[in-house]
């Protein structure tokens, strides 16, 4: 084991740390560690300098099980380096139901949304203030190119943030050599992802081909140059967000319960503050802020100075985006969804699944609640856990049928789900898939993004919650 004062440390993780304030005393950090060799130095790293920072450890590492034996091995690596450098561990499998899911549908996203999940729940277990992650400065540079070449604005063009809410990445202006080396200068062994060799995932494409291409062609200094481009480019980006957030304030109104935009309010915009505010209301509805390219923002800003006052821009995983008249409304699936089948699948407690045919994911976890407690948004839902698991640890997710009924929050009188769609202004076409949360025996728990079961809402008796989420899956 290395000695703390160790002089091998990269300076520049030292001065990433320093200059975002990253860590406070007494922080409990939550390392992401996968045991492949960013999170392995990553583990090592804050294990040297703890004390220098008054923090303590805890590892957490998701086995996602999608390499057969090699999964084991990293697991059991993992597991022994935990042991012996005497820190806790958090540990999760998936299932084969959940491993069948994540390898038939696409594993990036699909792995991640699941990865992301994980650490946010580990670290409400363990009281941790931060999650760190092993990202590099080569992993950041990747970003930059995939997100130009496919499609961003200058806020996309930050690349990965050095600290993202609780997430902390101390390795992000450390190139993957220096670390190599630190593992190697020091004798510290780390598995390897066979993944990372292949072909098939862009960022393997831009790690193996382009960016050596853009290395031979403008020297070795071109990733640095492109990182100080995007800090310079992400600057400006932070000032034209803050004139946005004001101007979102201004031209944002509601149709039908769904977030809308003034288009009188949308001409009188610059367009760089324009297209900020677009991207603020498809945040709104839930839309992936990745996921979110140029083309996606000049189809819906040509909605404003369209002569249709009908028109209509598709986007993918059924966003649909409408003109009516004055406004601009977003959120909806697109009609043509009307001809998908119906879906039924199952939820365990925790858990999460994948939404059939859609690019939407249902979670579910237990919380503890105050009394009378209910989320503020239309992608959450806080329920009593004794009423909603009275049928077992498995929930249902399935579209609307016709006999479903329940009583919405703050009635009464029990009424068909369809017909409460009905008046709250939900289109045919979408009442047709319309997604809902129910228990074992039917008793419908959530008409998603409308409103929970009566007989389900916290009261004070109610011992603990269940929080339900709904989250598009992302692609990175």
């Amino acid at each position: 084991m290395l000695e703390r004062k160790t002089p091998l440390v990269p300076i520049s993780v030292i001065k990433a740390i320093d200059a975002s304030s990253m860590f406070a005393r007494g922080d409990t950090v939550l390392v992401a560690f996968s045991g492949g060799p960013d999170s392995t130095a990553l583990v090592h790293i804050l294990d040297l300098q703890s004390e220098r920072y008054g923090i303590s450890l805890h590892l957490a590492y998701l086995n996602h099980r999608l390499r057969g034996r090699e999964s084991d091995v990293e697991q059991d690596f993992v597991e022994r380096t935990a042991k012996r450098l005497g820190l806790p561990l958090e540990t999760r499998a998936l299932s084969e139901e959940e491993a069948g899911i994540v390898s038939a549908r696409s594993t990036e996203a699909q792995a991640r949304a699941i990865r992301l999940e994980f650490l946010k729940s580990a670290a409400k277990s363990v009281g941790a203030q931060k999650i760190a992650t092993g990202h590099t400065f080569d992993d950041h540079v990747e970003t930059l190119l995939m997100r130009l070449f496919t499609g961003t604005g200058p806020e996309g063009f930050a690349g990965i943030r050095t600290i993202s809410g609780v997430f902390v990445r101390p390795l992000i202006e450390t190139p993957k050599k220096d670390l190599l080396k630190f593992l190697s200068d020091n004798s510290i062994d780390y598995v390897q992802d066979s993944t990372n060799l292949s072909s098939d995932f862009l960022r393997n494409r831009v790690r193996r081909h382009l960016i050596p291409s853009i290395v031979k062609t403008f020297g070795p200094h071109a990733p640095s140059k492109l990182a100080s481009f995007s800090r310079i480019v992400t600057a400006e980006a932070d000032v034209v967000k803050e004139m946005a957030a004001g101007a979102y304030r201004d031209a944002r109104c509601e149709v039908d319960g769904r977030p809308a935009l003034l288009v009188d309010a949308l001409k009188s915009m610059r367009p760089a503050v324009r297209n900020r505010v677009l991207k603020l209301a498809l945040s709104e509805t839930g839309f992936p802020e990745q996921g979110i390219y140029s083309q996606h923002i000049a189809s819906i800003a040509a909605l404003a100075v369209s002569r249709n006052s009908q028109a209509r821009a598709k986007l993918p995983g059924g966003m649909n985006v409408a003109r009516k008249a004055d406004v601009i409304v977003f959120g909806g699936p697109d009609a043509a969804h009307d001809t998908y089948p119906p879906f039924r699948c199952g939820l365990m407690v925790p858990g999460q699944v994948p939404i059939p045919f859609t690019d939407l994911s249902m979670s579910a976890r237990i919380v503890d609640v105050p009394a009378h407690a209910i989320p503020a948004n239309r992608t959450e839902a806080l329920l009593d856990a004794d009423v909603c698991l009275a049928c077992g640890r498995e929930l249902i997710v399935r579209s609307l049928e016709p006999q479903d009924t329940f009583v919405p929050l703050g009635m009464t009188q029990r009424v068909r789900v369809a017909k409460f769609l009905k008046k709250r202004k939900v289109s045919q076409s979408e009442r047709l898939n319309y997604p809902l949360v129910t228990r074992q025996d039917g008793k419908t728990l959530w008409v998603v993004r409308q409103r929970i079961d009566d007989e389900a809402r916290i009261t004070k008796s109610a011992s603990s919650g269940l929080l339900l989420s709904l989250r598009r899956v992302q692609d990175t």
